[in-house]
């Protein structure tokens, strides 16, 4: 029996901002996309849970946000959209390394197999999750909210039942008790106008669904969305998790002693990364196109610097040189300290059929 995981990292923007400004904690934090459109035009991205207490949520207009805020200490910060993204670039690094295969869907939400992992056991996916959860908490101080099943929607929709940070498993016994009550809306991509027509129906719960008849169902909605609706409802799709470009990559991390901008000290810890990275190519029977360096830097942000190479490669030390001629560039961009630094290798390829090289000469 297949074992998927959902994960959902919790108000992800605004819990980004938190974590960078820890004062922020416990009032109402509203991250806004602005139109460019007059002083307050444009509409909000996400906020934190204290925000959606008085009714602010994704996609109102920022005025209106003001306007439920407007006796209360609020904070109103621009969507920083490439900080967001480096973020979670190192969240699903983590991520990657629990999973059997990773598909990266946004920002803040994956799918994995985790079935081999699990030994399909959910006892022991539970654990594995556990475990992942804390890791990211402890390396980005960012919580995230997990749902594990024998289904892709069934696994989507515990991820949402008990946020912020939850952790719930639906097993197949589960089912008929856990999800089937819950209303229709809840399977992935029930928008308004399809609810009210299964409403219409009676159809108002999962459960409704799953016991309808599928052929009413063709005849309103077709036979690939009535499929669709009837499998999802009955934890019978059989959509799995797919490797994402994005998760085709390998980066490796470290935390410096001591905050720096010494190359001296630095260098070392970028020995022993691209090290590793070497020997989980090899391991892989892969070859990267690419090398980048990140540093998170003393208050929490970051600085890359990538470089794309004529002829793919794999061996510690073309590795390790290109990083090297990358880290003088990443220090002279920084005011500063570095507090960890990250090497990542990307595009990568199958060594089957490419000539190194190193094979030649060897």
């Amino acid at each position: 029996m297949k074992i998927i995981a959902c994960i959902d990292l919790d108000y992800f923007y605004a819990q980004c901002e938190e974590v960078l400004n820890p004062d922020l904690k416990n009032k109402p934090v509203v991250v806004c996309m602005y139109s460019g459109r007059g002083k307050e035009g444009g509409a909000v991205a996400t906020c934190n849970y204290v925000a959606r207490k008085y009714g602010v949520k994704s996609g109102i207009a920022i005025t209106r946000a003001k306007q439920l805020l407007k006796n209360v200490e609020a904070y109103f910060i621009p969507a920083r959209l490439e900080l967001y993204d480096q973020i979670s670039q190192r969240v699903m690094e983590i991520v990657k390394k629990y999973a059997d295969t990773l598909e990266i869907v946004s920002v803040d939400e994956a799918f994995l197999d985790i079935t081999s992992r699990s030994e399909e056991d959910f006892n022991k996916a539970e654990n594995l999750m556990r475990r992942m959860k804390e890791e990211i908490y402890e390396r980005e101080k960012l919580t995230c909210s997990v749902g594990i099943s024998f289904s892709r929607v069934i696994a989507k929709i515990a991820s949402g039942l008990n946020k912020p940070n939850g952790l719930v498993v639906i097993a197949p016994e589960d089912l008929e008790s856990k999800i089937w009550p819950l209303a229709v809306e809840e399977i992935p991509g029930i928008g308004p106008r399809t609810k009210e027509i299964l409403n219409k129906l009676g159809i108002l719960t999962i459960g409704d669904l799953a016991k309808a008849n599928i052929m009413t169902l063709i005849q309103i909605f077709g036979r690939k969305s009535a499929t669709y609706l009837k499998l999802a409802a009955e934890g019978k799709d059989k959509e799995e998790p797919r490797e994402s470009e994005e998760s085709k990559q390998y980066s490796r991390m470290a935390t410096l002693k001591e905050n720096t901008l010494s190359l001296r000290d630095i260098l070392p810890y970028i020995e022993e990364l691209c090290k590793d990275i070497s020997l989980t190519l090899k391991q892989n029977g892969k070859l990267a196109k690419g090398v980048g360096l990140t540093a998170i830097l003393e208050d929490l942000t970051t600085l890359s610097k990538n470089k794309t190479l004529d002829q793919p490669v794999n061996s510690f030390e073309k590795i390790f040189e290109v990083a090297k001629e990358l880290l003088p560039e990443l220090i002279s961009k920084s005011n500063k300290l570095f507090r960890r630094i990250s090497v990542r290798v990307f595009n990568l390829v199958d060594i089957t059929g490419v000539k190194t090289l190193e094979e030649f000469v060897s």
